[in-house]
């Protein structure tokens, strides 16, 4: 098991191509310490969803983008995993996620201290301290409606993280190299999404009304 595990991805332009490098080296780690999504759903009923990401970075890279990824020792409700983001040998970025295990029939939170191999999963110290990010929404306007579609959908059923960016970044700022975002209730094929935006904000909103994402686009800050 590796204890930082690295991969590449060319062709990154925006944000959602960072968020897309991030998906790919956390699913290459999550099977090389065998806590992947086929053996969490076999043996403990159980899927990794992510619930908050932040992302910085002082520039998009002009070659391929390197990531690597690590964990920090899980809590009873959360798992922290760290990014450091390259293009060559110069580190241009970072990020942290937080995911959750949920009940795949119930979609409630599973307590990590019931999952054993967690627990004994090599993880970097002295850990990353960089925390996650409150997001409060100033009034919106909205500005799109979208329609999930089928192959939006992950291996949960739900719209993908990375697809989530993709909408909202079209209403991002002009040059903007960073993002906060929550990801508060899953969408589903078939459902409206109400986009709605402000002054750099971007929100989701499922048909009741509440809502589905929050992200925050901004401009980079100094690693």
């Amino acid at each position: 098991m590796q204890e930082v595990f690295e991969v590449d991805q060319e062709n990154v332009r925006s944000l959602s191509d960072v968020m897309k490098a991030l998906e790919k080296a956390a699913t290459a780690h999550a099977i090389d310490l065998r806590i992947d999504f086929p053996r969490m759903l076999e043996e403990y009923g159980a899927l990794w969803m992510i619930v908050r990401s932040r992302l910085c970075m002082t520039r998009l890279p002009e070659n391929a983008l390197r990531v690597k990824t690590w964990l920090r020792k899980p809590k009873s409700a959360v798992s922290n995993r760290d990014f450091s983001l390259f293009d060559g040998d110069e580190e241009i970025g970072w990020a942290v996620q937080s995911w959750v295990l949920a009940d795949a029939k119930q979609r409630s939170i599973v307590n990590m201290k019931n999952i054993p191999p967690l627990w004994i999963l090599p993880t970097v110290q002295p850990e990353r301290t960089q925390a996650l990010k409150h997001i409060s929404l100033p009034p919106m306007e909205t500005v799109e409606h979208r329609h999930i579609a089928p192959q939006e959908l992950d291996l949960n059923g739900h719209l993908n993280n990375v697809r989530y960016i993709q909408h909202a970044e079209k209403y991002a700022p002009e040059g903007a190299l960073s993002l906060d975002v929550v990801f508060d209730r899953e969408c589903f094929a078939g459902e409206e999404l109400t986009l709605q935006a402000a002054d750099g904000f971007v929100c989701g909103l499922k048909p009741d009304g509440s809502y589905s994402f929050r992200a925050h686009f901004y401009k980079g800050e100094p690693i």
